[in-house]
């Protein structure tokens, strides 16, 4: 049912692009919207022409709320809400960067493509999160259906988890995802990828330890506020650091 239900969001893939200067003023009210430093700005300027595509997990773990105590039990966010935040962020970024939008695939749903405004989430994200983790199938896929682009322009992938990654039997499969990320991106300096942690909980992303110092144009990124609290342990409470940043 979810399928469907998704199927009707997609839609055919929309064949429109936006003008290079349309595009620059976008940019520049993204990065005032969200606080962006100049700094940041500048490096992110860098991936303009960029084909974008975010792997969302949307397993049942997703649910899990929060750790945060400044929310009543009543009001605290998921990962689910973590994740549908961090999307609209890249999606709002994309729409200035990438002349196509940003195309958006899950892991137990159907892909929406072309995203051009996170608008468009409202009916995506209202949908629970359910289901296993089979990253690596839907990694594949993404690979197979963007390998003709490929040559054309630099691949970036996001994929956003909060957990260890199943195989068809719902058995963790942690190497199988470490051989594709190695083997498997062709070539893997044309398809830097970025992995985000949906989850203040170590331990369950400790399989990604030291992954991206041992495999090529890969980034692992923890949440946010585990971030943030690292970068102003380091830097000082008073040192910039948006939630854009």
């Amino acid at each position: 049912m979810a399928s469907n239900q998704i199927n009707s969001v997609s839609g055919q893939p929309r064949n429109y692009h936006k003008a290079s200067a349309d595009r620059m003023i976008d940019f520049q009210k993204f990065a005032r919207r969200y606080e962006i430093s100049n700094d940041f700005a500048v490096k992110l300027r860098g991936l303009e022409g960029y084909e974008f595509v975010f792997i969302c997990d949307d397993s049942g773990s997703m649910n899990t709320p929060l750790g945060d105590a400044i929310y009543s039990h009543e009001n605290q966010p998921t990962r689910w809400d973590q994740l549908k935040k961090i999307v609209s962020v890249v999606v709002d970024l994309a729409s200035a960067l990438d002349p196509d939008g940003i195309d958006i695939y899950f892991l137990n749903r159907q892909p929406i493509l072309n995203v051009r405004s996170s608008a468009e989430l409202g009916s995506v994200f209202a949908m629970l999160p359910e289901g296993s983790t089979p990253i690596v199938p839907v990694l594949r896929q993404v690979l197979q259906e963007k390998h003709c682009q490929i040559h054309e322009r630099k691949l970036l992938i996001l994929l956003a988890t909060d957990g260890v990654p199943t195989d068809e039997d719902e058995r963790p499969d942690i190497k199988t995802l470490k051989e594709v990320l190695m083997h498997e991106r062709i070539p893997a300096d044309r398809v830097p990828v970025t992995i985000v942690a949906c989850t203040d909980d170590e331990y369950s992303m400790e399989y990604l330890n030291n992954w991206d110092k041992i495999i090529p144009n890969l980034d692992v990124v923890q949440d946010y506020r585990s971030e943030q609290k690292q970068i102003l342990d380091c830097q000082g409470k008073d040192f910039p650091f948006s939630f854009g940043d």
